[in-house]
């Protein structure tokens, strides 16, 4: 599963919106694939920049967290 950050802790949302946006992760847009949510990026961009708009894997996210709780 794949999420958009737009910018520093706000995320595309499945909402109606300039584009949708929300503030809270759980409520983020999730994308089966890397692709869909590059795409969902570019969309969001289409109507403000998000220059600094990324795609973030929350399988490989998980896995960081954990790694740094067990040491």
């Amino acid at each position: 599963m794949h999420i958009v950050e737009l910018e520093k802790g706000v995320w595309l949302a499945p909402w109606e919106g300039d584009p949708g946006r929300t503030l809270k992760i759980e409520n983020a847009l999730k994308f089966i694939t890397e692709y869909q949510a590059k795409v969902g990026l570019r969309f969001a961009q289409q109507h403000r920049p998000f220059e600094n708009g990324r795609v973030i894997n929350l399988e490989e996210s998980t896995k960081k967290t954990t790694n740094l709780n067990e040491r």
